[in-house]
């Protein structure tokens, strides 16, 4: 019998999509739904030619959607790459396209910002983790799982909640928030304004948190020897952020009214850094599910950095850097911690190959963030003609050896070593925790 070509090609196009089911649902299925369709289809261009084929293809796009969704979510198998990874294989690819999704939509914004007067990237900057933590959240509250693809999501989450607090306006607490409607406050007898409060309690919060996130990881036994290596590089690389910008500031104290910011520079540099720990300890909780694939949180918390801030027209005075120096940094960090870190880290087989993943293109893309400091700080201190030292030149990028002494850890804590897999604590931890 001759068939219709709106027919063949309805046919055509159904057993590509039967193609996308799980392969055992296929062997059992997909022959008796691939004739029922066509009986269908020749039914309904009996009946009303194209326009009753178009509306088959409404409800049957609609059924092979929901059918799709729910078969890959019931399926052990097929769940690999939608929800969880196995062991030490590669994450199928239809997992790593979904993991991929967050890190190309900032790069495409990222291309646009920088070929264009758009400002997308500022748009996806502040709006694009609550769009993308969505369907996040819902597979997680349909299947008690936490998919492997919704790690940046959380990372980025985590990162604009952070970036927000730092403009969050204290007033607009509820019941409380009549205290700090001054622009100074007494704490305990001592007057500070009400910033130096804000990044107060930013930073105590940090603390707390990240002591306790530690102690519980101690008494399960999950942070391994190295970790705390890196733990104690982390904290000397603040401790020496803090004294050398209250070296550089040292003016401060005694000038009229300077000394407060003076004061405020060791709870900055807590509150810029903290955090990041927080969430290095915080992703613990997903490395019993996820294993080394953990690292995409820190991803996700990389993704949205903003690199340079352009405050002129490129070609004038105001701007000393080539536009495409800043460019050409821009979209190298970009596609490291977008695209390239993403899929080698869940494509990798083995801890080794996951360790170069999350390790390598990081480094790559913070050595582009410290070049790109290092050749603005020279750039604007010849512009205004300001002799800039190595030492201040050196403390412009210290927050991203912060930043890397932190990966360390994750890597560590997340990708541990066949011999560090006997976790352990220093003597006087251990002792207190029992």
């Amino acid at each position: 019998m001759k068939t219709n070509g709106w027919v063949a090609a309805s046919q055509r196009v159904y057993r590509w999509l039967l193609h996308l089911y799980p392969q055992i649902y296929r062997a059992t299925y997909e022959a008796e739904m691939f004739h029922v369709f066509t009986d269908q289809c020749r039914e309904a261009h009996k009946q009303g030619g194209r326009l009753s084929i178009l509306s088959l293809w409404l409800r049957t796009l609609v059924d092979v959607t929901t059918s799709l969704v729910r078969e890959h979510l019931s399926d052990p198998r097929a769940r690999l790459g939608l929800l969880e990874a196995a062991p030490n294989e590669p994450l199928p690819w239809k997992g790593v396209l979904l993991v991929l999704i967050p890190g190309l939509i900032f790069f495409v914004s990222q291309v646009e910002q920088v070929t264009s007067d758009n400002d997308w990237f500022f748009l996806v900057f502040h709006r694009g983790a609550y769009f993308l933590i969505l369907p996040v959240l819902l597979v997680w509250l349909l299947t008690r799982h936490f998919p492997v693809w919704g790690l940046i999501p959380l990372g980025l989450l985590y990162e604009t909640l952070w970036n927000y607090s730092q403009r969050f306006d204290l007033g607009s607490l509820p019941f409380i928030g009549h205290f700090f409607f001054e622009d100074t406050v007494v704490v305990f007898g001592t007057e500070m304004g009400i910033y130096t409060l804000k990044y107060l309690l930013g930073a105590f919060t940090s603390v707390v948190l990240s002591g306790a996130l530690i102690w519980y990881h101690i008494r399960r036994g999950q942070i391994p020897r190295r970790a705390w290596k890196w733990l104690g590089l982390f904290g000397l690389l603040i401790i020496l952020e803090i004294a050398g910008e209250m070296y550089l500031y040292a003016d401060w104290w005694t000038e009229q009214g300077m000394r407060e910011y003076f004061l405020q520079i060791p709870i900055w540099d807590l509150y810029q850094s903290l955090p990041f720990l927080l969430l290095v300890f915080t992703g613990l909780f997903f490395a019993r599910k996820h294993g080394g694939l953990t690292f995409l949180i820190i991803l996700g918390y990389l993704l949205p950095t903003i690199l340079f801030g352009r405050y002129g027209r490129y070609g004038s005075a105001e701007e000393p850097i080539p536009f495409y120096v800043v460019s050409l940094a821009v979209l190298v960090y970009r596609f490291m911690v977008a695209l390239v870190a993403p899929v080698w880290l869940v494509r990798a087989a083995s801890i080794p190959g996951r360790q170069r993943a999350a390790a390598i293109p990081v480094a790559i893309a913070i050595l582009c963030h410290m070049s790109l400091n290092f050749i603005g700080s020279l750039a604007w201190a010849g512009a205004i003609g300001y002799p800039a030292t190595l030492f201040e030149l050196v403390m412009n990028s210290w927050g991203q050896l912060i930043i890397a002494a932190g990966l360390g850890l994750a890597v560590t804590l997340y990708l541990p070593r066949e011999r560090d897999q006997v976790t352990t604590a220093p003597p006087a931890l251990v002792a207190a925790a029992e």
